[in-house]
């Protein structure tokens, strides 16, 4: 015997639709539970990459005219996953550069902190590096 129960529902179809909600819930009910234990596993911290002077390799002409006899270091953020340390970061880096002479980098307080003038050839390549939370960093530049 069918029950018409309004907006066109029967009872046996107000039912099945009950118990496909229930087997739905359940299911939804069991995936809740998943981040719990994935959040009780141990992160191993080292597994990810630490911060990196971008780019690691470079080549800028120190006959061309600015900007072609230059180079943009950044020392960008690498966010860690929760439960691994995170270093206090910097916004502009201190920069030394392995021949001054013939690279200089800017630390200037401003857009051009980070950026390496090719003046001279540079061989064999200068090595551009930066520490942060005692840890260095570095790349290099190839200026011809």
């Amino acid at each position: 015997m069918r029950h018409k129960l309004g907006f066109g529902w029967t009872l046996p179809g107000l039912l099945t639709l009950t118990a496909l909600g229930v087997a739905a819930g359940g299911t939804l009910a069991g995936c809740a539970v998943a981040p719990a234990s994935i959040a009780s596993q141990t992160v191993n911290c080292s597994a990810y990459p630490h911060q990196q002077v971008v780019p690691a390799t470079a080549t800028a002409d120190h006959t061309a005219a600015a900007p072609g006899n230059q180079q943009k270091f950044t020392f960008p953020l690498t966010v860690l996953p929760a439960g691994c340390a995170q270093a206090q970061y910097i916004v502009l880096p201190t920069w030394v550069s392995s021949d001054p002479v013939n690279a200089p980098i800017s630390n200037a307080n401003d857009a051009t902190n980070g950026v390496a003038t090719c003046v001279g050839a540079t061989t064999p390549p200068v090595t551009i590096s930066t520490t942060q939370e005692g840890t260095a960093s570095v790349a290099s530049l190839t200026c011809k």
